[in-house]
C-alpha cells in the first residue's frame, strides 16, 4: 500500500532526520528541515560521520587555527542546525545512537571520486573504519538504538541514488531503510536532483507522472536555510539568494542552486 509522504510529515510529532556528513542536512533538506520546525514539528538530526576527507575551501581556515578540521565542522554543523530549528542532534556509533553494550564507535568518512559530471563514485582511499567499510549491522543496530530512544513518528532520509551517488549517501540509504524496518517506522525518501523538465508547481504539492515524485514549496524558509549553509565556510561559499533558492559555489568550484522545495518518493 502506498501513504502520502507529505501526510505523514504533515502528522508527525517528531521527525528524524538521517544524514551522512556536516553540511548534507542544510543542502539535501535544510528547507524541509526549516519547514517542518517553523511548524512546531519537534525534528532530530543524526550524521553518520564528521566530515574528515572534506576539501576546505581556500582562506577559510585561519593559518594560526589550532583546531582539527573534525572541530572545525562540529563547531559549523552546531551552527547550521540551529538556524533550521532543529532540536537536537547526534553522532552516529555514539550513545544515544550505539547498539545497548557496544564500545563507542566512529564511522570515517568513505570520501570520494567523481565518475562523471555529477555522480560521484567509492573513493580509492577509503579505509576499513570508513562508513561504507564497516559492517552494515554495527550502523543499523546503532541507528535502531536513537530510534527507539527518539522514538520519531517518521524518518526521512536519502532515496537509493543517494543524492548524487556519494558512496556515504548511498550506505546511509540501505542502514536506515533496514532500521525502519525492525523498528516498523514510516520511512520518508527524499528524492535526488531537480523537479522534472515541464513539471509546474502550484506552491503546495505536485505528483510527477513519470517519477510519482510528489514535490512542496517551502516559502519563508530562505533566510533560514542562507545562514545554516552559509555556516559550512570551509566547504562552500554562498555567492546569492532569491526567491528560488541560495546559490552556492562548492569547494570544487562547481557552481548549485539549493531549491527551496523538496520531493519526496510515496512510502510503500
Amino acid at each position: 500500500m502506498t501513504r502520502d509522504p507529505w501526510q505523514l510529515l504533515d502528522d508527525a510529532g517528531t521527525v528524524l532526520a538521517v544524514h551522512a556528513h556536516p553540511d548534507d542536512e542544510s543542502l539535501s533538506t535544510g528547507a524541509l528541515i526549516a519547514s517542518l520546525a517553523a511548524a512546531g514539528t519537534r525534528v532530530v538530526l543524526v550524521t553518520a560521520t564528521r566530515g574528515e576527507e572534506g576539501e576546505i575551501v581556500p582562506g577559510s581556515v585561519a593559518a594560526d587555527d589550532p583546531r582539527s578540521l573534525e572541530e572545525i565542522r562540529q563547531t559549523e554543523i552546531d551552527a547550521a542546525t540551529n538556524a533550521l530549528g532543529v532540536a537536537e542532534r547526534h553522532m552516529l556509533g555514539t550513545a544515544p545512537a550505539l547498539a545497548p553494550g557496544a564500545a563507542p564507535r566512529r564511522y570515517r568518512d568513505s570520501g570520494m571520486q567523481w565518475v562523471r559530471d555529477g555522480l560521484a563514485g567509492p573513493s580509492d582511499t577509503a579505509g576499513p573504519t570508513s562508513f561504507t567499510h564497516r559492517p552494515l549491522e554495527d550502523a543499523v543496530t546503532d541507528l535502531v538504538a536513537l530510534l527507539e530512544h527518539v522514538r520519531p513518528d517518521v524518518v526521512i532520509g536519502y532515496d537509493d541514488d543517494g543524492s548524487y551517488g556519494h558512496p556515504d549517501h548511498v550506505h546511509a540509504h540501505h542502514v536506515t531503510l533496514e532500521a525502519c524496518r525492525r523498528t516498523g517506522i514510516p520511512f520518508v525518501e527524499v528524492a535526488s536532483g531537480e523537479r522534472p523538465a515541464g513539471e509546474e508547481s502550484a506552491g503546495e504539492e505536485t505528483d510527477g507522472e513519470k517519477t510519482g515524485i510528489s514535490w512542496r514549496e517551502h516559502p519563508g524558509t530562505g533566510a533560514a536555510v542562507h545562514r545554516a549553509i552559509d555556516a559550512y565556510r570551509t566547504q562552500l561559499t554562498v555567492v546569492g539568494r532569491d526567491e528560488n533558492g541560495v546559490a552556492i559555489r562548492h569547494v570544487g568550484g562547481q557552481d548549485d542552486l539549493i531549491a527551496l522545495r523538496t520531493g519526496l518518493h510515496p512510502v510503500r
